[in-house]
């Protein structure tokens, strides 16, 4: 059994908490799956943006059904972090890694999502349920 994760964007925590029956897409928000891609949007933002992991702070848990499902929000820091990495950089971090055409596509989208919720000053969320 893996473990389902999808980074998704709403208004509040309050709306946030809705998505933890049926994900993000089960509510037709925005959204990332990472589903066995993606297991920490800290480190990423920290290798992208060549800044500390110290410097951005700890996610908030809005919601845990203490089995299976949660809903977390990311720090604004690391939100705004990510909004700021810009396409050169992205180019320079697939080389860099050597990732494929998904994983491009995937850190773009993520990238896109997180200047989304700065834009309409929104949170980032990550749903997941095993």
């Amino acid at each position: 059994m893996g473990v389902l994760v999808d980074y998704f964007t709403v208004d509040s925590d309050q709306s946030a908490r809705l998505a933890l029956n049926t994900g993000p897409e089960g509510m037709n928000l925005p959204f990332v799956d990472c589903k066995g891609w993606l297991d920490g949007l800290d480190s990423l933002v920290a290798e992208l943006s060549g800044r500390d992991l110290s410097e951005f702070g700890d996610s908030e848990t809005v919601v845990d059904d203490g089995e299976s499902a949660g809903v977390d929000r990311a720090a604004p820091e690391t939100v705004a972090a990510l909004a700021a990495v810009d396409d050169v950089r992205l180019s320079e971090y697939a080389e860099e890694e050597l990732l494929d055409e998904f994983e491009v596509q995937r850190i773009t989208a993520l990238r896109d999502l997180a200047r989304e919720a700065v834009r309409l000053n929104q949170g980032l969320y990550r749903w997941t349920c095993v």
